[in-house]
């Protein structure tokens, strides 16, 4: 008797649920995904990303230096923590290089790009371009791309 009452009760629960709680999870677009990814860059806090995993294997990151044509700082890493952890080490007392994401331009053929027509700061070190995947029904990100104001 006690096993039925604890069964109709599960069973009015259950009914009773709204519909979303059983619906697949929303996919996100590659946008939305850049998104947070921007907003995790400028807070100085790319590991949180690490629990949705927004990536396979390592993840490549490149700073190109805007005084020299080849001068390039590359980095793989495994997580964005320690992306993050990379990032804060190349950072002075002061806090500079200032971290700065322009305006989203457009996401097309692998890669999302950001506005600069404003042209570039000194000491700042900007979001430039990054380089994505979609594999098993989820967008991920292949390499991140940033532009030093030196």
């Amino acid at each position: 008797m006690k096993q039925k009452v604890i069964t109709m009760a599960l069973l009015a629960l259950v009914i009773s649920l709204p519909t979303e709680a059983f619906a697949a999870p929303k996919k996100q677009t590659i946008e939305q995904l850049v998104k947070r990814l921007s907003e995790a860059y400028l807070a100085k806090d790319l590991g949180r990303l690490d629990a949705e995993r927004p990536y396979q294997g390592q993840v490549r990151i490149v700073i190109e230096h805007s005084l020299s044509e080849d001068d390039y700082d590359i980095k793989r890493v495994k997580t964005l923590k320690q992306a993050e952890r990379w990032l804060k080490s190349l950072e002075d007392e002061d806090g500079t290089p200032i971290r700065e994401v322009r305006p989203l331009l457009r996401c097309r053929k692998g890669s999302c790009t950001y506005n600069f027509d404003g042209g570039i700061s000194h000491n700042h070190l900007y979001l430039n371009k990054i380089i994505y995947g979609y594999r098993n029904g989820s967008w991920y990100i292949k390499t991140i791309h940033l532009l030093d104001g030196d």
